[in-house]
């Protein structure tokens, strides 16, 4: 199937990424001055890209092109010698494409010159040809004992480009031939070697590419499958590729917001089942009918221009043969992960796979494993020089990512195996089947990650269609009992209906575990896989912390130094109006001059505490409180004067307080008014200095001149200035945007300064916005601000409904609800078309800005502040951006998360996200819906977040305390380094009552009581009754070494009220005195209450 090539230039409105033409054409150059190994001792490089070929996207030249220009310029010669001279020839519109380049190479990049030939037709080019061979004359190394010159070409590009209708490249290639003194050599595999270790920027794509797969399997190609065989549809293996390709090709098919412009197929999807299987990446779908057997299927998808693969095979009615081949095949992958770290050669990974088959007794799989178990995948789908093999010693770099590809092929299938299996099922016809599972590795420094995270266990790519087919079958012969079909008797009973459920959820398909089993394997997936995530986790932060405790080297204490204050440097200072007996304020050197014995005296305005005056009565009185040890401080002080407190506090004597008494009441009344105006001064200028501490100082802006500007009109931003709606325009300019009000107010935002960029649609909200999460803050009026957002409503907040009734068919109304979607849609589209602007002029400036959109799919609802609002993740926070205050979580920031009230009595639970400066107070949500605990909890592993769970509130403030004094809190054991101790958040960690006795685990779900409020009175009672607790049961607390206090008032007030409710029930005549004391009549009695009330 034809592949688009996007990005062609066809226009001027793309521009070059300078920076990134330099650094990454650097790289060739730095590996290619090597000369020897896949560069073939060449002496200079002729890149050459012929014409334009949609059916021939991986070709080495085009994929070139999109890595150092990040387009593709068919008809176009590169020159690259080992001095760092770079000679481009191409036409005028391409050079003048690249002309930015020219004279612009950074400081110390090897490439020193970039010179840029136009093509001529008045000459057929002879002139530049004369050029660019006088070039390849001059790269000649007269250390070489060869006489001709090499030159690096592309090989398998050389005989196409004589062919193709591009006589630029043709021309040339005909001048190469004709030379005697040149000698031609193939660069692909050393070009190659270079592009296949990724930047951040490109490792940061290579991730998306991967979710984008991953997604595509998960909620596109699965469903459909499941669909498919639940309802028996007859479809080929060619057709379901044609639907699995255009889901990739359109991936809002299946609700995923990705633009279609940046994502292709790789190739044409393959699926295969029937027992005819290709497990090469060059396998072709076929025609036939799918099977419901051993289903195969893999596809790639590219997301600009980098690619991801994933296979996965599923098991429709498999015996236990084919299931343990497949669990073996896991354990394959896993050895083979294992190996693939930074210094390894590539065929250690294949010899990981051999060993493990050998010394697991499976040495029948070796020969049915492939030749190559993967390779190097990026913007070319499959690097041949990084294929891995058993014979290929090419070294695993940290930066590349592999496809690795495990899979089994013809795998006999015994004829005892099939005659187990039920007469209906496909896998009977299977005389050979075949294995696969596929996935993105990237390597790292010290490991490597699978970027693919479907789940691939056996209970995930299972499923039994035939059950009850089978159970027939067992129960006409009689067979139940006998010790061989307690398969068969554990299927049954899974089939059996549920109790609480009148049917299953699908009448032909069901998975092997019952539904409520699977959610149980899930949660201890999760839990198995929480325990290694924070085990990691601690030995990770152990690290960060000592490399941050080094980096400090002392700084800490130079900031905790007290500022002394300073009024008067000598006694002439003192204002001339100065009397011995008067009390003075200088509002200028910010000092009280009180009289002491008849001597001025100033006191600096900071020392004040407060000050009274007294209603007067035959004398007026002013009194002075002073600032003391020994005392709360208070949260007026400030922190300078509380820190001389301190200081002096050991061995310093305090004044506490001065009382004066004056007849005349001036003098006094107006002192007061003065300290009291000082003191609010002092105060505000406090504040202010506190709120512009930390503030980094951002670049000018720098204006865009001589182009049309990116511009999103009537917008509102929040915060506001000055307490008023604050509406105006926003503008994208050079490195940064400004909004500029209605009012003329301005506030810049640079792009170097936006740490999450968020663009928010308007699905279920009111409006539609763009929010920006800074680096650092900035003042917006007189506060400062980390989050900046400009929005638009699209309808009122609040809408006046008349008394009148209306019909659901009022043409005025229904034209209101069209008028509305079509002014969502609209906003929506302008918004997205100013982000995606906003991105290139980013991009174009050498800032990296990209906006992330909520997966509304994942939300929930929850009270980060004060009311109840809707929850979102984005790629890199957790957020609420349409109510305020905003809330924004960065999930950098976040070291755990604890999910506190997590009861089968409670409806609702909350969560508690831990930072990793234990300085700070942890974010919150409360009440949360119980039906979203699970999806939380996959979301936090999946993003490889650990997480504990407790039945109970904790003191966070006092907790955070006490692990910020602990140097010790992430490691193991205690500071002799022999006693253990739990390492890192896991005392929070729930556990059972293993060790509790039989009665008391009967009553375990008794030890924690409902903590929702109740609507009744009645239901209160009862259910303090129900959870009365006697002598026998014991209240296991897990979070108890956390609390110091004893019970509350309310705890008192409860247990006072079940006391009472005791003594009463042994009085009650009605009540058998042989169930006194016994909890279960204590519930009984309970519900009878209950009912007749």
């Amino acid at each position: 199937k034809k592949l688009t090539i996007g990005n062609k230039i066809a226009d001027m409105s793309v521009s070059l990424n300078v920076s990134q033409f330099y650094n990454r054409l650097g790289k060739i150059l730095i590996a290619f001055r090597k000369r020897s190994g896949p560069w073939g001792k060449a002496n200079c490089l002729c890149l050459s890209r012929g014409a334009s070929d949609e059916d021939e996207t991986y070709l080495k030249s085009v994929v070139l092109h999109h890595y150092i220009f990040g387009y593709e310029l068919p008809d176009t010669i590169i020159l690259l010698t080992q001095s760092g001279n770079c000679i481009i020839l191409a036409t005028k519109k391409k050079c003048d494409f690249l002309e930015n380049a020219v004279g612009n190479a950074p400081p110390g990049s090897p490439v020193l010159d970039l010179t840029l030939l136009v093509r001529s037709k008045e000459d057929n080019n002879a002139k530049n040809y004369s050029r660019l061979l006088e070039e390849i004359e001059n790269a000649r190394d007269k250390s070489d004992n060869d006489d001709k010159i090499k030159v690096g070409i592309f090989q398998k590009e050389w005989d196409k480009n004589a062919e193709g209708k591009n006589p630029l490249v043709k021309g040339w290639q005909k001048s190469l031939e004709v030379s005697d003194i040149i000698e031609r050599v193939d660069v692909a595999s050393g070009v190659g070697l270079v592009m296949s270790v990724k930047d951040e920027q490109e490792l940061d794509l290579m991730k998306k590419s991967s979710v984008l797969s991953n997604k595509l399997l998960k909620h596109g190609v699965i469903t459909r499958l499941e669909e498919i065989i639940d309802k028996e549809i007859n479809i080929t293996h060619d057709d379901l590729s044609a639907e699995i390709e255009s889901m990739i090709e359109d991936p809002s098919k299946i609700k995923l917001k990705v633009p279609k412009e940046h994502v292709q197929s790789c190739y044409y999807p393959i699926v295969q089942s029937g027992g005819e299987y290709d497990i090469r990446v060059s396998a072709q779908s076929t025609d036939k009918t799918l099977k419901y057997d051993i289903i195969t299927l893999s596809f790639g998808s590219r997301y600009q221009f980098y690619c991801s693969n994933i296979s996965r095979s599923f098991l429709v009615d498999a015996p236990k043969e084919v299931s343990d081949t497949y669990e073996k095949l896991l354990d394959v992958q896993d050895a083979c992960i294992a190996a693939m770290v930074p210094g390894n050669p590539l065929k250690s990974v294949y010899a990981a796979a051999v060993k493990k088959l050998k010394s697991d007794g499976r040495e029948d799989l070796v020969e049915k494993l492939p030749k190559t178990l993967g390779f190097s995948i990026g913007m070319d789908f499959r690097e041949a020089a990084l294929l891995i093999s058993s014979k290929n010693s090419a070294i695993i770099r940290s930066g590349q990512v592999y496809n690795l590809s495990i899979g089994f092929s013809n795998i006999p299938l015994s004829d005892n195996c099939k005659t187990s299996m039920n007469k209906k099922s496909d896998i009977k016809e299977l005389s050979t089947y075949a294995l696969v599972v596929a996935d993105m590795i990237s390597v790292t420094a010290n490991s490597s990650e699978i970027l693919t995270k479907h789940a691939k266990a056996l209970s995930n790519i299972s499923y039994a269609i035939n059950d009850n087919e089978v159970m027939s079958d067992a129960e006409e012969n009689g067979d139940l009992n006998n010790s061989n079909n307690d398969a068969a008797l554990a299927r049954k009973l899974a089939m059996q209906p549920d109790d609480r459920k009148e049917h299953r959820s699908s009448a032909r398909i069901a998975t092997t575990f019952a539904s409520a089993q699977e959610a149980r394997d899930g949660a201890a997936e999760r839990e198995k896989r929480q325990i290694a995530l924070m085990d990691r986790r601690n030995e990770e932060r152990v690290r960060e912390l000592a490399r941050a405790k080094s980096r400090k080297n002392g700084d800490d204490e130079d900031a905790e130094k007290a500022e002394e204050l300073v009024t008067y440097k000598r006694t002439r200072d003192y204002p001339d109006n100065v009397l011995p007996n008067q009390v003075k304020v200088d509002m200028a050197n910010k000092c009280v001059i009180l009289p002491i014995g008849g001597n001025p005296v100033p006191f600096h305005i900071s020392t004040i505490k407060n000050v009274v005056l007294p209603d007067p009565d035959t004398a007026t009185y002013l009194r002075i409180n002073f600032y003391t040890a020994g005392m709360a401080i208070g949260k007026d002080a400030s922190i300078n004067m509380a820190k001389l407190v301190e200081k002096y506090a050991p061995y310093a004597s305090f004044i506490r307080e001065m009382t004066f008494r004056s007849l005349d009441s001036h003098n006094l009344t107006q002192a007061f008014r003065m300290i009291s105006e000082l003191r609010k001064r002092e105060r505000q200028k406090e504040a202010q200095e506190q709120e512009e501490a930390n503030l980094v100082k951002q670049d000018k802006l720098v204006r865009t001149k001589n182009e049309r500007v990116p511009r999103l009109s009537d917008l509102t931003m929040r915060p506001v200035f000055g307490n008023r709606k604050t509406q105006g325009n926003v503008e994208a300019h050079t490195n940064g945007l400004r909004f500029i009000s209605s009012r003329g107010e301005v506030v810049d935002i640079t792009y170097a300064n936006i740490k999450h960029a968020i663009f928010q649609p308007c699905e279920q909200e009111i409006m539609v916005l763009i929010h920006f999460h800074l680096k650092n803050p900035i003042m917006v009026g007189k506060k400062r601000q980390k989050n900046i957002q400009f929005f638009t409503e699209v309808i009122d907040a609040s809408q006046a409904v008349d008394a009148g009734r209306r019909s659901m068919y009022d043409p005025d109304e229904m034209d209101d609800e069209q008028r509305e979607r079509q002014l969502k849609k609209k906003l929506n589209e302008a918004f997205r078309e100013f982000c995606r602007k906003v991105e290139s002029v980013a991009k174009k400036n050498g800032f990296t800005l990209e906006f992330d959109i909520p997966y509304r799919d994942l939300g929930f609802r929850g009270n980060p502040h004060k009311e109840m609002v809707f929850i979102t993740p984005t790629l890199n926070c957790l957020v609420n951006l349409t109510e305020t205050p905003f809330f924004v979580v960065e999930l950098s920031e976040v070291d755990h998360v604890h999910f506190e009230r997590v009861t089968f009595a409670s409806k609702a639970f909350d969560v508690v996200l831990i930072n990793k400066d234990f300085s700070k107070q942890p974010w919150r949500v409360d009440m949360i819906p119980n039906e979203d605990k699970d999806s939380i909890q996959d979301w936090l592993t999946d993003m490889e977040i650990s997480y504990t769970e407790g039945p109970m509130n904790l003191n966070w403030k006092q907790i955070m305390a006490t692990v910020n004094g602990d140097d010790r809190f992430y490691m193991n054991t205690e500071e002799d380094e022999v006693t253990e101790k739990e390492a890192g958040w896991s005392f929070l960690r729930m556990y059972g009552n293993d060790d509790e006795s039989e009665e008391d685990s009967v009553h375990e779900d008794s030890d924690y009581p409902e903590e929702e409020p109740i609507s009744s009175s009645e239901e209160e009672e009862a259910l303090s009754e129900e959870f009365d607790s006697d002598d026998e049961e014991t209240d296991f607390d897990p979070d108890e070494d956390l609390d110091e206090q004893g019970m509350d008032w309310d705890d008192m007030e409860k247990e006072a009220a079940a006391d009472d409710r005791r003594k009463s029930r042994k009085t009650d005549e009605n009540i058998d005195s042989d169930n006194k004391g016994k909890r279960s009549g204590s519930v009984r009695s309970g519900g009878q209450k209950r009912r007749r009330r």
